[in-house]
């Protein structure tokens, strides 16, 4: 068990100290003139002292700093704390600084340049201003590198959170698919048993694909249109010649990444609560465009779009509001969901980035 409370220096970290506070000696002769001296032993033996005595008192400052858990002190009692470190620290780095010097001078034979103490209290002024001013940047620089940890935590957090909700989301996906599905193979097993045979086995792949999407934040488009396509070969034995569908897309965008069950619960929505609204049936539309970085994907159905059908239905308002918030997390204000009337027909439309995905913090 270690008997110091402040972190292991690194090798790198001690390198780093000694040798700045060894530059700030060198720096410290040559400003004073101690150059010109004849003896370059005394410039070299002041160096090491001076250099080394620092750095040994600044490490002794970083552990009280630790200790008494000046970290979490307001400013005032960082101050106070600082100063009771500094003060006797700086006594006896000079005191033992100075005696090494002449301990030195006297080994050597040189003549000893003023009384032991004046120099001892010379130095422990300066030595104490120097710990002082140490301690103050060594806890700027920590505590910037707290507050930088803080925030890639929060950010660490934050993409975690909307991880978490981007599962919730796509769960409700989930039992909105399967309670259309089974509904329609309800109302067709009695009439045709080889379509509803046939409705079983799309529904089938439907659900694969919800659960194998769930896994995933993205999909190519060419996946999602074939299942797109399964979905409305599904539709179209319930409701034959009432529902048409095309499909116009480039090959070209066929690699491009898109939310799993986007289109497909467009479509969903929007032959549930258009097509099926008008007597005669009608044609589903689906339009996929590139527009300078953006794939913009419009689906439309004739029909009539009354803002109070979410009331009316609780599944349209929660599949569009589920995909207004899917795409915000996915893609924050990079992305487009808007959908409106235009003459009869309502159009909904998607600007998807065509940037690489990355969960909006």
């Amino acid at each position: 068990m270690s008997i110091f409370k402040s972190p292991t220096p690194s090798a790198k970290f001690l390198a780093y100290h000694f040798g700045g506070w060894l530059i700030f000696s060198l720096v410290n002769v040559f400003s004073l003139g101690l150059q010109s001296q004849n003896h370059t032993d005394k410039i070299v033996i002041n160096i090491i002292i001076v250099g080394f005595t620092t750095g040994i008192s600044t490490l002794l400052t970083r552990e009280i700093i630790y200790r008494f858990s000046l970290f979490d002190k307001n400013g005032y009692q960082q101050w106070i704390g600082f100063l009771l470190a500094a003060i006797p620290l700086g006594g006896i780095g000079a005191y033992i600084a100075t005696g090494f010097g002449y301990l030195y001078y006297i080994f050597v034979g040189y003549e000893i340049p003023s009384s032991f103490w004046e120099v001892v209290v010379s130095n422990w002024f300066y030595l104490t201003i120097l710990i002082f001013i140490w301690s103050f940047i060594y806890l700027t620089l920590v505590n910037q590198e707290q507050l930088r940890k803080a925030e890639h935590d929060a950010t660490q957090l934050k993409l975690q959170l909307n991880e978490v909700k981007m599962s919730a989301l796509m769960g409700q996906l989930n039992p909105h698919f399967l309670f259309n599905g089974l509904n329609n193979i309800r109302g067709l097993i009695l009439e045709d048993t080889d379509k509803s045979r046939d409705m079983l086995t799309n529904l089938s792949d439907l659900l694969r694909y919800t659960l194998m999407a769930h896994k995933h934040k993205t999909v190519s488009l060419r996946d999602e249109l074939e299942i797109v396509c399964q979905y409305i070969e599904l539709l179209k034995i319930q409701y034959e010649d009432r529902l048409s569908f095309t499909l116009e897309v480039n090959e070209d965008l066929m690699g491009e990444r898109i939310p799993p069950l986007l289109i497909q619960l467009l479509a969903e929505n929007a032959v549930r609560h258009g097509i099926e609204k008008c007597k005669q049936g009608g044609e589903l539309v689906v339009k996929i465009t590139k527009e300078d970085n953006h794939m913009v994907i419009t689906v439309i159905n004739p029909g009539t779009l009354i803002r109070e059908s979410t009331k009316e239905s609780g599944n349209t308002g929660l599949g569009l509001i589920n995909i207004q918030k899917r795409l915000t997390i996915q893609y924050g204000d990079k992305t487009y969901f808007g959908i409106e009337q235009q003459g009869s027909q309502v159009v909904a439309r998607c600007h998807i980035p065509s940037s690489p995905l990355q969960l909006v913090v």
